[in-house]
């Protein structure tokens, strides 16, 4: 922990024995992590503390993510940036820069998405409101 935390900025280290601070702890030791390891330091929801340490709330760490294989099962692994090692103040900033633009892409694109999506609903659910109006709403007004 002393190198990544010689550089980084006020606000980036998650308060002692916080889920965020453990798995930070945890990815400290410069090694790739599988999932079940979280699992078992923090429970099931650690991927929320991952996009605290990942977005703007602790300053951006940037993690990294692959698929692996632990025995004969698939699941992802993490590790920390070797920038936020270097103690080294613009390397740290560097990796910092490249987790926010990463955070913002995806929210970007999510965003996108659903605006997409939502257009898409918006239409079929006017088509299923016409057939409602056309095939049950008529039959209501002959019975009366």
């Amino acid at each position: 922990m002393e190198n990544i935390i010689f550089t980084a900025p006020e606000g980036a280290l998650p308060d002692l024995n916080s889920p965020a601070y453990l798995l930070l702890k945890s990815l400290s030791d410069r090694g790739k992590h599988p999932r079940d390891e979280f699992c078992q330091l923090v429970g099931g929801g650690f991927r929320a503390y991952l996009q605290q340490l990942m977005g703007g709330y602790y300053q951006h760490w940037l993690i990294h993510k692959e698929n692996g294989q632990v025995g004969d099962r698939k699941q992802a692994f993490y590790w920390l940036d070797e920038r936020h090692y270097s103690c080294d103040w613009e390397a740290d900033k560097d990796a910092r820069t490249i987790a926010r633009k990463q955070y913002n892409d995806r929210s970007y694109y999510g965003c996108k998405n659903a605006v997409e999506k939502l257009q898409q609903k918006k239409q079929e659910k006017a088509e299923a409101d016409q057939a409602y109006k056309e095939r049950i709403e008529s039959k209501k007004l002959a019975v009366t």
